[in-house]
């Protein structure tokens, strides 16, 4: 049975805000890594529409899933900022793949929603490639894995890989009729890419809780947790449901594109999301806030729970979105969105990055205030962000049809 967590929205009034450019002081937290890049920022590649995810590989290599016309594209960046010829084509790797997950030896493990050509059905994709970008031909049927989901229709999905190179994928599942529940479909492949036939049935679950698949995460235990916003479901490490939530540790998190569940350092996790004021359909006035719930799937009641505008103060018309979520090494928090003011004239949008403490609270110490918004490129918005070993903050955003990373120091 799924647990249902609450969200509380904050009263009160908000004052409309102008959207105006956030500066630091050069070399302070916040500011631009000169040694990334061209002074801490790295363009390349046109035609591209969008950023899913962005990852680290364990020798600090940057690894890249973007949207293109008729494809993704995964991309290795080195640590300072150089598209790696040496990966994949020139750099880039070819793939159907919409969700992303770096497994042991760095390689790369990719899930999409394909059609089965074996039989036309609807499924679950694994692919794998090596670390170098190449695809992994020991992996399933010449890289490719697959869970038929029968004739359901589904709308996004993650993939998880285990400590052991055995990999968990989830769709969330459209209802199949009117009043009917949103489902869920798990599917757990051994590392050499069959499914695990001790998994569910065949390898595959389809179950209503929670609902929807936002993010998946492994517990220490070995059951799996799915996230759906502020819904949670743990499963045995067989496939089977439990009636509730046990207190094991979150050893690994991953989270689907455009969804913003991410495992802190302590293992509990966070959630980020749009809170609006009033209903969502009929206003623009929206603030991020921040949730952290312990293992249980409760909300942590130290936690500060922050709402915030990347440019404050917000108000009426003044939209402010996640994108990305992320933690560093010593559990600061970093979120990545934008903002957007419309105005008679028409929307005026900015980025905007923030950092918070581990209690969550805004970092003083960061930008100003915490915050740092219009940040050039400033037609790049920040769709994902991964903190580095040392602290310093990677973003990944498109602008221009170009994929612009920008890297900011931590310390």
């Amino acid at each position: 049975m799924a647990q249902t967590l609450m969200r509380c929205l904050l009263p009160g009034m908000l004052v409309i805000g102008q959207l105006i450019g956030m500066e630091t002081a050069h070399g302070a937290a916040g500011s631009f890594d000169p040694t990334f890049g061209t002074g801490g920022v790295a363009v390349s590649n046109l035609g591209l529409s969008g950023v899913n995810t962005i990852r680290l590989q364990s020798t600090g290599d940057i690894i890249v899933l973007a949207l293109a016309p008729a494809s993704n594209e995964v991309f290795r960046y080195t640590t300072d900022g150089e598209l790696d010829t040496s990966f994949g084509n020139n750099g880039v790797a070819v793939t159907i793949g919409s969700s992303m997950s770096i497994a042991a030896g760095d390689q790369i493990v990719v899930a999409g929603i394909v059609t089965d050509p074996n039989n036309s059905q609807i499924a679950l994709e694994v692919e794998r490639l090596n670390a170098n970008g190449n695809i992994d031909t020991t992996f399933g049927n010449n890289g490719l894995a697959l869970a038929d989901l029968g004739n359901r229709s589904p709308f996004n999905d993650v993939v998880l890989t285990e400590p052991d190179g055995s990999v968990l994928a989830c769709a969330s599942l459209f209802p199949v009729g009117r009043g009917a529940p949103s489902q869920i479909a798990l599917a757990h492949f051994t590392s050499s890419g069959a499914l695990d036939t001790s998994f569910g049935s065949g390898g595959s679950v389809i179950a209503n809780p929670p609902g929807a698949c936002h993010a998946l995460a492994l517990l220490s235990n070995g059951n799996i947790l799915v996230v759906a916003g502020q819904g949670v479901a743990e499963y045995t490490s067989k496939g089977s449901v439990l009636p509730t939530i046990s207190a094991a540790k979150i050893v690994a998190t991953e989270p689907a594109s455009g969804f913003n569940v991410f495992q802190s350092v302590d293992g509990d996790y966070l959630n980020a999301f749009d809170l609006f004021v009033g209903e969502e359909s009929r206003g623009h006035d929206s603030s991020v806030e921040v949730q952290r719930f312990t293992e249980t799937g409760r909300p942590d009641p130290t936690f500060a729970n922050p709402s915030f505008h990347f440019i404050p103060p917000g108000g009426p018309e003044i939209q402010a979105m996640v994108q990305g979520v992320t933690v560093a090494p010593n559990g600061d928090i970093v979120v990545a969105g934008s903002q957007t003011h419309f105005t008679q004239p028409g929307p005026i949008t900015s980025n905007g990055l923030a950092r918070l403490t581990p209690a969550g609270v805004l970092d003083s110490t960061f930008g100003n205030g915490g915050l740092l918004a219009n940040v050039p490129p400033t037609d790049a918005d920040f769709e994902a962000v991964i903190v580095q070993p040392d602290g310093n903050i990677v973003t990944a955003g498109v602008g221009g049809g170009g994929l612009v990373l920008r890297r900011f120091l931590g310390k």
